[in-house]
């Protein structure tokens, strides 16, 4: 084959592979993979409004100007779902921040990105006496998860720049 029909070749495989739905690598999460077609059919009436379909968000969470991702993916051999994220400022790192032990909860869960600013908490609302350390209202610097069931509950994975993790707040019961 010619080198000219050779890198053709190439060009199409490798844009043909983008096309492809991403598998994270076995050695990264074992066991989870990301959603398909035919597990979100249920869901694409609202996911459809976001370009990640509500599975992806990617921001800066923890303030070290690289871009992070959180996503949603289901666990091949048992019926749940969970939230991970992956830091760019710790690659070998992968950070599990929920499960729910039922998949079908896929067709109602969702991530995006909280945009930094004001936002009162779900105590702050009056859902209910805020704890001790629950804060009535957020003032974000940075980025952060928002992760929801459509049209009802949300909270949002906050991260602590002193202890270096997620911390979780209620904005809506």
């Amino acid at each position: 084959m010619s080198k000219m029909k050779t890198n053709k070749l190439r060009i199409f495989l490798f844009a043909f592979a983008l096309l492809l739905p991403v598998e994270l690598s076995a050695q990264d999460f074992t066991g989870w993979r990301r959603p398909n077609d035919k597990e979100l059919r249920n869901s694409y009436s609202w996911r459809r409004e976001d370009p990640n379909l509500y599975l992806t968000a990617k921001a800066d969470f923890d303030g070290d100007g690289k871009e992070d991702e959180a996503f949603l993916l289901i666990n091949v051999n048992e019926n749940k779902i969970g939230l991970f994220v992956q830091l760019s400022s710790y690659p070998e790192k992968k950070i599990q921040l929920d499960e729910i032990q039922n998949r079908a909860w896929l067709d109602v869960m969702g991530v995006t990105v909280v945009k930094p600013g004001n936002y009162k908490t779900a105590c702050g609302k009056g859902y209910w006496a805020c704890e001790k350390d629950e804060p009535p209202a957020l003032n974000l610097k940075l980025a952060a998860i928002d992760y929801f069931k459509e049209g009802s509950a949300n909270s949002f994975f906050v991260w602590d720049v002193k202890k270096k993790k997620f911390n979780r707040i209620w904005m809506s019961d």
